[in-house]
């Protein structure tokens, strides 16, 4: 630390804090105070002593707390270990002798006790273990978890509401934890900044907004297929944003956010779903607005302890969790009997309007070179089949296999051949449908299916396993 003996014009001694790899100096003079704008960056910025709001110490940091950001200033920055709490004590001592100045510090004392008195964040812990619990399941139990439970405007529109709520907890499988990783990594954050000023009560109310807010966009949006929590982690943004842009000078600096951070967060938030396509950036939006609003009815008193909310909040707040109980209780219950629920979707898929052919034929492909495949399953996959076949309009040879393979797994061998041989002539030239053709009519073994289209014909079977034909 170096200090500099020279008088200012306001008689304060103008001193200086020497900070590390040549990143300059923090400097206090009689405007304010000279200091780095982020912890990495060899940019300054000078904060007048009257804009900052609440300055503290933690011990890894001194926290500047002014109307325009939050300034964070690691100890480990300063050349000297000490320089950081005489910076400190000089700060205060310079803002307590403005005009007004007695009022200011006063204000930072009550911050100070906001703090002291801070609670665990219950809603964030809460649905940060609700998800992995269920990604758990998901890894236990397999793609029926997943396919019980996303969101699908066309779905919604057949009466499976609860996937408005089971959504949330649901998280892109297989092998990529980097979605529940990401989300969960955002929750934490953002969910901490919100509970620590707003309480328990309300942020479970907000993270409800977003909810609903993220459920309507994607609706609005037509989303068929949605999964994940970032509606709700988006909503708990557009929370921390309101409060930092409306409510910093009630907020301790720790409960804050730097905005140069937040405002390229939302900017590549805004981005990304063009660069990304798979991104949900209707649902996000929607999940902002929700948290944002609700935010801004429930701040007034921030940052209050014990938080005064209105009488109407608590109520809401049970009614958030006992409605997501109550959501995932009737969405995965029915996986009880796996068998019963897969003949269900396929029904259900079946009779759903704007369901492309190439999907309704992908699932009934499945379940037909699936073995553990059952009867219900097997009849349930020929309707996808047939309405598959009917809108290519009997034009896709792939199709007509799927149909044709369904046909003859049931027992239903002349329609199969018939079938198949609409294949064979709109594609002459492919050994693939013509070796289905023989198979079908018992010149080759039953079970032995020949290799898709593109590959080398293994021989048919004979009689005799012990002889290669």
């Amino acid at each position: 630390m170096s200090v500099d003996p020279t008088e200012s014009e306001s008689g304060w001694p103008a001193r200086t804090f020497q900070l590390r790899r040549r990143a300059g100096v923090v400097a206090l003079d009689e405007q304010g105070i000279h200091h780095p704008r982020a912890p990495r960056s060899r940019s300054f910025t000078l904060t007048p002593y009257a804009e900052l709001l609440h300055v503290a110490a933690s011990p890894r940091a001194i926290w500047l707390g002014a109307r325009r950001s939050l300034y964070v200033l690691p100890r480990r920055l300063f050349v000297d270990e000490q320089a950081p709490d005489i910076l400190l004590r000089c700060l205060l001592a310079r803002i307590e002798a403005l005009p007004g100045g007695k009022e200011q510090i006063a204000r930072m004392a009550a911050l100070d006790a906001a703090t002291r008195v801070e609670g665990p964040c219950r809603a964030t812990w809460g649905l940060t273990l609700a998800c992995l619990a269920v990604f758990v399941l998901q890894l236990a139990v397999g793609e029926n978890i997943e396919d019980a439970g996303y969101f699908g405007v066309s779905l919604i529109r057949d009466g499976d509401w609860w996937r408005a709520v089971t959504t949330h907890f649901i998280h892109a499988l297989p092998g990529f934890p980097l979605h529940l990783i990401l989300n969960l990594l955002g929750l934490i954050a953002f969910g901490t900044l919100t509970e620590r000023p707003l309480g328990t009560p309300a942020t479970l109310v907000v993270m409800g907004a977003s909810a609903l807010g993220a459920v309507l966009g994607a609706y609005y949006a037509d989303y068929a297929h949605v999964v994940g929590v970032s509606g709700v982690v988006f909503g708990l943004v557009g929370a921390v944003t309101w409060l930092e842009v409306r409510r910093s000078d009630r907020l301790p600096a720790w409960w804050r956010v730097p905005r140069s951070a937040l405002f390229f967060m939302l900017g590549a938030s805004v981005l990304l779903p063009f660069l990304l396509p798979f991104i949900a950036g209707a649902s996000h939006l929607g999940g902002f607005l929700g948290g944002a609003i609700v935010t801004a009815l429930l701040s007034r008193d921030v940052p209050a302890r014990p938080v005064r909310s209105p009488a109407w909040v608590r109520p809401a707040a049970l009614g958030v969790v006992a409605g997501s109980a109550l959501a995932l209780i009737v969405g995965f219950v029915q996986l009880l009997d796996p068998d019963r629920y897969v003949a269900g979707r396929l029904e259900q898929l079946a009779r759903l309007p704007d369901v492309e052919a190439m999907e309704l034929n992908n699932r009934a492909w499945l379940v037909a070179v699936d073995p553990d495949s059952t009867q219900a399953q097997l009849e349930a996959a020929l309707q996808l089949a047939e309405r598959a076949v009917d809108e290519s309009e009997r034009r896709e040879p792939t199709i007509l296999d799927t149909l044709a393979e369904l046909q003859f797994l049931l027992g239903h061998e002349q329609e199969a051949v018939a079938t198949i041989e609409e294949a064979i002539v709109q594609q002459p030239m492919e050994s693939y449908y013509r070796e289905q053709r023989r198979r079908f009519l018992g010149e080759r073994d039953r079970e032995d299916r020949p290799p898709p289209p593109g590959q080398p014909l293994s021989p048919p079977l004979s009689e005799d396993p012990g002889v290669t034909v």
